[in-house]
């Protein structure tokens, strides 16, 4: 699929990997949407990077724990760009006790983290879908290195994203011939919130830890998801870029 001129929705566009997803989707001709929880000058800025790159640009607000407003949303994007082409489910969350104390991961935590990381990609893959067939489009999701392994201190980020990888592939059989379905699992992402927030000490282990001695880049990351929506013969699959911390 040539992703010139064609619409596309960013779940979680407005910062972080997000944002760099929004910018290389503009960079190779399609119209974007530019889906956010909150944030406005965050999502305006992600609409002038759009917008300056020669494309078109919308805002659309979602909460993804809140299956209305995802379905409002998907309908917003689409009548804004005359249909969708490609989705991509870039939010996530992060949070919950530290490992090793089960009694303490509260359901409230729980559902808080998994509505976003997990049910969330769900909810805005059913509402998108009619759209997608038409187009004979494509879904890319985000999981994590950290779902193939226990990597990392927040183990509810863990199972979430590990989920994420049987949603792909479930998708991936539910949707198809119309429609192609994968994930990348990135490592410890540079120039992220979690990686800007995490001790040095953290980030230097998980360097250390890489066969190639390197954090998770960010393009590759969005490189590879592009890839993704132009292969024509590719769907239900994650691909892990994580600097060599896992073989796979």
């Amino acid at each position: 699929m040539d992703i010139a001129g064609k619409p596309a929705l960013v779940v979680g566009g407005s910062g972080g990997l997000g944002r760099r997803l929004v910018e290389r989707l503009a960079e190779a001709g399609a119209d974007v949407a530019v889906g956010y929880s909150g944030g406005e000058d965050r999502v305006a800025e992600a609409c002038d990077a759009v917008e300056k790159r020669g494309r078109r640009a919308v805002a659309v607000r979602f909460d993804l724990r809140d299956p209305a407003s995802v379905e409002a949303g998907v309908a917003q994007a689409a009548e804004a760009l005359g249909g969708l082409a490609i989705l991509m489910n870039a939010a996530g969350a992060v949070g919950g006790p530290p490992a090793g104390d089960l009694v303490a991961y509260d359901p409230e935590t729980w559902d808080r983290i998994s509505n976003i990381n997990f049910r969330g990609p769900f909810l805005a893959s059913r509402a998108a879908a009619p759209h997608l067939r038409a187009a004979r489009g494509a879904i890319v999701n985000f999981g994590s290195t950290i779902g193939h392994g226990t990597w990392g201190a927040d183990r509810t980020f863990q199972p979430t994203k590990a989920a994420v990888s049987g949603l792909t592939r479930f998708l991936a059989a539910t949707l198809a011939p119309e429609v192609r379905v994968n994930c990348v699992a990135p490592g410890l992402m540079e120039n992220t919130v979690m990686s800007s927030e995490a001790p040095e000490s953290f980030v230097s282990m998980w360097r250390e830890a890489a066969t190639l001695k390197k954090t998770t880049s960010i393009d590759d990351v969005a490189e590879q998801a592009l890839t993704f929506c132009g292969a024509e013969t590719v769907t239900g699959q994650t691909l892990v870029i994580d600097g060599g911390l896992t073989f796979r």
